[in-house]
């Protein structure tokens, strides 16, 4: 597995606040300690990985993401005292599973998965409600053309372009990406547009465009050339009045799941399981990196078919989203701290 220049980007930014890190860290000497310490090690085992194949990339991908874990609550303004983590917070089901079906579930309410989920408000679920790692698997966006169950009941993460208008104006326009064909081909698109969505609560309230001013028009879908297409919506912003440029973005990024530092880079992600909002990305990736990394440790006769190009369906896959945990990963760290160093305290 190879870096690259954005993962080098990356660490560079999160190398530069070491030496001046943020308050909750720099004011306490053990937690100062914790931060630098921490990510110093998961950079090391990211770069580590970037060198093996996907044998073991994912143990070493997943052990950098739980380092980087103790560097985010520790730069968390909003956590005081109860700053350690311990324990993994995370297990799974039946690892005999099929590998789309593995149960996935939060263990405990002070492990890692548990305690950071809590400071980033993240969902977390129980065993009774056990997710399929398919679920967690297409709530990435890197997943989009790398699916492990490419079924009719799919729910990917869609990009969302905004539609910047400097006058006042009570709607937000945005364009909802990479819709997947079931829905142009539909005989009643509308209605099964609606059910769709109906799996992204953050949307909320919407209208979508039509193909023509009659209301019971279809939705006007631009296709594109592999059969997908991007539908735009509108929604009311402040109640339906005139409303700021930065009232609409801030609404904007409300809905949308950042996964990147560019505008752009803001997707609709689906509620999973029983969840009614959409997991923190740096959360879905370290249960679907948790949920590999177990795998390559218990279970590795099996996971060496899973990883094996000439006899798995799942291989490549697989080496998508490892390639695409490097890089995506270590910008996630970088933006997670970001957010969290200016939290209200909590607790």
């Amino acid at each position: 597995m190879v870096g690259s220049s954005e993962a080098s980007a990356s660490w560079a930014t999160l190398r530069a606040t070491r030496s001046n890190p943020p308050a909750a860290a720099a004011e306490d000497r053990a937690r100062r300690a914790t931060y630098v310490s921490a990510l110093e090690q998961a950079e090391q085992l990211f770069k580590a990985a970037s060198v093996v194949g996907p044998a073991t990339a994912p143990v070493l991908l997943y052990y950098g993401l739980s380092q980087a874990g103790r560097a985010v609550i520790a730069a968390a303004s909003s956590v005081r005292d109860d700053w350690r983590l311990t324990g993994h917070g995370i297990k799974l089901g039946n690892l005999t599973s099929s590998l789309p079906s593995i149960p996935v579930y939060a263990d405990g309410a002070r492990g890692s998965f548990f305690r950071l989920s809590e400071v980033l408000e993240s969902p977390t679920w129980g065993k009774s409600h056990a997710i399929g790692l398919s679920q967690l698997w297409d709530a990435l966006p890197e997943a989009a053309e790398w699916p492990i169950q490419d079924d009719t009941d799919r729910r990917p993460a869609h990009r969302l372009e905004y539609h910047r208008y400097e006058q006042q104006h009570p709607l937000l326009s945005m364009a909802v990406c990479n819709l997947p064909p079931r829905l142009t081909q539909s005989a009643f698109p509308g209605v099964d547009l609606r059910t769709y969505l109906s799996s992204y609560p953050t949307l909320g309230a919407y209208e979508y465009v039509k193909a023509s001013s009659n209301p019971d028009s279809p939705p006007d879908f631009l296709l594109y050339q592999n059969g997908h297409a991007e539908l735009n919506v509108n929604v009311v912003v402040d109640g339906g009045g005139q409303t700021t440029e930065a009232r609409r973005r801030a609404l904007f990024q409300q809905i949308g799941s950042r996964h990147g530092t560019a505008y752009e880079d803001f997707y609709l992600v689906p509620a999973i399981g029983n969840n009614n909002r959409p997991m923190h990305p740096l959360m879905t990736w370290w249960a679907v990196l948790y949920t590999l990394s177990m795998l390559a440790r218990y279970q590795p006769a099996e996971w060496s078919e899973y990883v094996d190009v000439d006899r798995s369906s799942f291989a490549v896959s697989i080496e998508q989203i490892l390639s695409a945990a490097l890089v995506v990963v270590p910008e996630l760290i970088a933006v997670t701290i970001g957010d969290v160093r200016e939290q209200a305290p909590t607790s």
